[in-house]
């Protein structure tokens, strides 16, 4: 359709050429005065109005032009805006990190998530960090929100982090109102539970756990989730309890690998 329009605008006034070419001859092969008279007044409306629709048209292409171009320009112009607010976004997600390595007292190494870990190793991510050397097996994974897991591959600049829904993840916590002992595990289907908390210990919907502090790897007082849902089996000894973690996977940028000295469970 453009192109048409294109060759209208382009050839418009071979096109006018041919039209008057056209009536002059209609004027030379007819004697009649009245009907000559006609066809010359005719002749002025049929010139003005194609002159007219010719000329619209090359308007109409020239906006088309136009809107195309100012649309390429929109397209640009949010694009870049978008490429600031991703920006701002990530300075602001720094910040809260930068803040959050000097309130931990402990030496954390910060990494970027790249990607999900290579089929077949873990239920995990792929990490990134420039101080790589500093960053040993079983070194824990974590954010501002919490718990995300433990470094299981080392390979140069690039670290596999086991998260905590892998079915072979094991972190011992702490209930943070009762301070009971439990473990936090996975069955490898993105659910979590809290394992060997007995019958007889009111636990409720809406306690928060922390590490533990009993193990090398993970140190003590980290968020690790919310207790989502209790149920009391009377035929076992202890409670199916569900966990929702505070740590959001979905979204992961960003998080501090904290360095160990000793690597023993």
């Amino acid at each position: 359709m453009k192109e048409f329009l294109n060759y209208l605008t382009r050839f418009r006034e071979s096109l006018l050429l041919f039209i008057l070419v056209t009536i002059s001859f209609v004027f030379m092969t007819t004697t009649d005065s009245a009907i000559h008279d006609g066809l010359q007044s005719t002749n002025l409306f049929i010139i003005g109005s194609i002159q007219k629709k010719i000329s619209s048209i090359g308007d109409y292409a020239d906006l088309l032009d136009e809107n195309i171009a100012l649309k390429l320009k929109n397209t640009q112009l949010s694009y870049e805006n978008y490429t600031f607010q991703d920006a701002l976004l990530e300075n602001i997600r720094l910040k809260k990190l930068l803040q959050f390595k000097y309130e931990l007292d402990a030496e954390i190494i910060p990494a970027k998530v790249i990607g999900f870990s290579p089929t077949g190793v873990v239920t995990g991510i792929l990490l990134s960090t420039e101080d790589y050397k500093k960053v040993s097996v079983n070194s824990a994974v974590i954010t501002t929100d919490g718990l995300v897991g433990k470094i299981v591959k080392m390979a140069g600049p690039y670290a596999v982090c086991q998260i905590l829904f892998d079915a072979n993840s094991r972190v011992s916590v702490r209930i943070q109102r009762n301070r009971e002992l439990g473990i936090l595990a996975s069955d490898g289907n993105n659910s979590l539970f809290l394992n060997n908390i007995s019958n007889t210990i009111k636990v409720l919907p809406g306690d928060v756990l922390y590490t533990s502090g009993f193990s090398r790897i993970f140190p003590p007082n980290i968020k690790v989730g919310v207790i989502t849902s209790v149920e009391v089996n009377e035929e076992r000894l202890f409670q199916n309890i569900s966990i929702s973690s505070t740590v959001n996977f979905n979204s992961l940028e960003e998080v501090f690998i904290i360095q160990v000295q000793e690597i023993n469970e």
